[in-house]
């Protein structure tokens, strides 16, 4: 199936670009506004559950423009109209009618929605989401399909890969598939955390796979000197 001139516009918005990743706690407002000073192209929210955002009371300060997503006096999520071309929202989701019902509720407010399937906490994986929708492709895809069909903005995913290489290739592929504008792989498998070094070399063979599908390097970037280092031997797109 060919790309028409939307989805090729954007898949750019992702392709040369170094971007603050999704980190809980950190991906906080004032971490995205000041990492967007220095030099970030695009920022991530840490995740967001559907459940959370759906239902929120939006509420705008005159004063200083901040948006914030409120629920039981609350916030769940805290914006302003600076980052809105370039913050992407994190959604954790199990089902894709509740993933459209929260996308839908932030969409206005956002430039992409990102779809959550590497986060391998407890609480991810009992509730179905992050990690688990890699054991369950079919329901990842249909999340992912519902999305692309549901909002107006760029569609995205987030995985981690297996043990067995053809199976992430297998996955990916699929991924591709459902109109996603830009594949982010964490190049660690569920069961490795961060203190056991990310596993670059498993990513030349996605980024070849999916080509010109752009293929996000999320893993062991600490500094500005990583990035050009993970582009040259990984192939990675951004």
């Amino acid at each position: 199936m060919g790309v028409d001139s939307s989805q090729r516009a954007a898949q750019e918005r992702y392709r040369n670009g170094f971007f603050l990743a999704p980190m809980v706690r950190i991906g906080t407002l004032p971490m995205r506004l000041l990492s967007l000073q220095y030099g970030a192209d695009l920022v991530w929210t840490s995740e967001v559950v559907d459940k959370c955002i759906t239902g929120c009371e939006r509420v705008v300060d005159s004063r200083t423009g901040v948006i914030k997503f409120l629920k039981d006096g609350k916030d769940v999520f805290t914006t302003h109209p600076d980052e809105k071309d370039r913050v992407i929202f994190q959604l954790g989701t199990a089902t894709a009618e509740e993933a459209v019902q929260a996308a839908k509720v932030v969409e206005a407010d956002v430039s992409g929605i990102d779809l959550n399937c590497g986060c391998p906490k407890r609480f991810s994986i009992q509730g179905g989401m992050g990690a688990a929708l890699m054991e369950d492709p079919d329901r990842l895809c249909a999340i992912l399909e519902a999305l692309v069909a549901a909002v107006s903005v760029p569609v995205t995913c987030k995985i981690r890969i297996f043990d067995d290489e053809e199976r992430t290739l297998a996955l990916a592929r699929r991924i591709a598939a459902t109109g996603v504008a830009a594949l982010t792989v964490h190049c660690r498998t569920r069961r490795m955390r961060p203190a056991e070094k990310a596993l670059w070399a498993r990513l030349g063979s996605i980024v070849r796979e999916l080509a010109p599908l752009p293929v996000i390097l999320n893993g062991d970037v600490f500094c500005a000197a990583d990035v050009q280092r993970a582009k040259d031997s990984t192939g990675a797109t951004s």
